[in-house]
């Protein structure tokens, strides 16, 4: 059973499990702003599709889904995801979200993944972390790249990228 009280440490920020007590209105607000979802499934939602979004990933023993805290002020910036994780292959997929716009282009995501995929192949014993990736997210791409991910797939809108722990 995966533990869900597992705090991550990065230098600036940290990755804890989100609850239902974290679904609140400014989290609300980056689902619903066209911006920041326009990578994104969903377009809109309600603190209550939050809450239910988030009960069920926390009940989902294959699934880790952590809220993105700045360590200076505890600040909610956003959430990054291993789902599924298929513990007999070692492979899991990765989503992440930077909403607080003022905390876009400052390495944070990069840092989030960083510190998420050590976590991943030190602690769960993973192999393979893979995502998909819309073609016009320069801004993921980058962070993607420098976090060791490389492509091995494509279509007309998308990249289907991986990284291995034995290149980690």
């Amino acid at each position: 059973m995966l533990n869900k009280n597992v705090i991550i440490e990065g230098e600036r920020i940290f990755l804890r499990i989100l609850t239902e007590k974290d679904a609140s209105d400014k989290y609300c607000s980056w689902i619903n702003d066209l911006e920041v979802n326009k990578y994104l499934e969903s377009k809109k939602a309600t603190v209550q599709d939050l809450i239910e979004y988030i009960r069920v990933r926390f009940d989902d023993p294959n699934c880790l889904f952590f809220g993105i805290f700045i360590k200076s002020n505890n600040n909610h910036i956003g959430n990054i995801k291993l789902e599924p994780i298929d513990f007999k292959k070692k492979v899991a997929t990765l989503g992440i979200l930077v909403g607080e716009k003022e905390y876009w282009n400052k390495g944070l995501g990069t840092e989030a993944l960083n510190s998420l995929i050590k976590f991943s192949f030190d602690e769960l014993e993973l192999e393979e972390i893979n995502l998909g990736v819309y073609k016009q997210n320069i801004g993921a791409l980058k962070a993607y790249e420098k976090s060791g991910f490389k492509i091995y797939e494509e279509d007309v809108e998308a990249y289907k990228l991986k990284v291995l722990k034995k290149d980690y």
